[in-house]
């Protein structure tokens, strides 16, 4: 019991390390703390997607791909891998290092999509919230 906790500390502390150092543009020095991740534990989607992340910052879109597509083969359920493939993979792709997710913040919880109206007695009609999807960034 007491090593599975620290390797979830080991995990998490090399998962922190590798965002700092991705931060300060030190890319190589976040791959060795990812490749630790990787021999130490099973691969997850977070390891994946901080590899795209890095692959986005050395220009090698394709890869960034592979790798966010990786992620979502471990955790479909991992919403920063999506939202940094969606983004890449938009018409309009440009490089920018605030609009990439790195998966440590809170996520906020999405808004209901749709809602019933009702017009009259037993009559309702499904509306949907969202009518323009516009990036943030």
């Amino acid at each position: 019991m007491l090593t599975n906790i620290n390797e979830e500390n080991f995990f998490q502390s090399n998962i922190n390390k590798a965002i700092r150092a991705i931060k300060s543009n030190r890319c190589d020095l976040a791959i060795n703390y990812l490749s630790a991740d990787i021999i130490e534990n099973s691969p997850s989607a977070e390891v994946f997607n901080l590899l795209g992340i890095v692959s986005e910052y050395r220009g090698d879109e394709s890869m960034a791909c592979k790798y966010y597509r990786a992620a979502y083969v471990f955790d479909p359920t991992y919403k920063p891998a999506d939202k940094n493939l969606e983004k890449l993979t938009s018409f309009f792709y440009r490089f920018n290092e605030e609009c990439i997710d790195f998966g440590d913040t809170l996520e906020k919880g999405d808004k209901k999509t749709y809602f019933l109206e009702y017009k009259g007695i037993h009559f309702g009609h499904i509306k949907n919230n969202k009518v323009d999807r516009k990036s943030a960034c």
